[in-house]
Formats: structure tokens, sequence, C-alpha cells
């Protein structure tokens, strides 16, 4: 009997490989993430550290231009972090839509292996049964060619 082999191994193949292509994209995406909470996070001790020195500047006294200058710049970084976190919801949605696709992928590829264990078990049965008919072949040769 012919030796297995799985009638879609090759689209089977193709499937693996974009799967883990899109694995990849995920796990860059996910670092983008990271990275971008970690920017944010940056921005909030950036803010606290300007609110402490703006309370000591005011504590100790300073002049009206510098207590504006000092909560303008502030009020900039509040709306880095508002930029910040619009950008860290749109990244999430984006990976929510990748992590879906990589989902699919697995299914396609789930599906197709499952297949190929069907396949081979179907092989096994056939090459059991093929098996079974030789043995009895050689066992009527065998009783004839004693009889003769």
């Amino acid at each position: 009997m012919k030796k297995f082999r799985f009638s879609l191994e090759k689209l089977k193949e193709y499937r693996e490989q974009t799967l883990d292509t899109e694995k990849n994209t995920l796990g860059i995406m996910r670092r983008e993430l990271a990275i971008m909470y970690e920017e944010l996070e940056t921005l909030y001790q950036l803010i606290e550290i300007k609110n402490g020195e703006l309370l000591r500047s005011m504590q100790e006294g300073t002049t009206p231009v510098e207590i504006t200058t000092k909560r303008r710049f502030i009020s900039l970084k509040q709306q880095d972090v508002a930029l910040q976190k619009a950008k860290i919801d749109q990244q999430q949605k984006i990976i929510e839509n990748q992590l879906e696709l990589v989902v699919e992928k697995t299914k396609e590829v789930k599906t197709l292996e499952k297949l190929k264990e069907n396949q081979l078990e179907e092989y096994k049965a056939a090459e059991q049964k093929e098996h079974e008919l030789f043995i009895d072949e050689f066992i009527t040769n065998s009783s004839h060619h004693k009889g003769v």
C-alpha cells in the first residue's frame, strides 16, 4: 500500500504559515500597545511632577507669568494624555480585530488537522483491511498447496 499522504497538506501548510504571520502581527501590535501605556504613564508622572513644582512655586512666591507658564505646560500635557488615551483605544480595537482574525485562522488550521486525522484513520483502516486480505490469501494458498 502507498505511504499515507494528506490530500490537503499544501493548503494546511499555507494556513499554518498564515496563522503564524497573523500571530506575529498580533504580538507586534501588543508590544506597540505596551509602549503606548508606558508613554501614558510617563505623561502622568510628568504632570504630577509639574503640579508639585507649581504648588511649591506658589507657596514660595513667584511671578504670575511663571505660574501661567507652568499651568499652560500642565494643560498641554493633559491634552497629550487625552490624545494618548485615544491612540490606546484605537490600538485596542485594532488588536481585537487582529485577535478575531487569529482565532479564525486557528479554527481553519484545526479543521484541517482534524480532517487529516480522519483521513489517516481511514488510511489505517484500509491498510488493516489489506493486511487481513493478504493473510487470508496466504492461508488459503498455503492450505491449497498442502492439499495438492
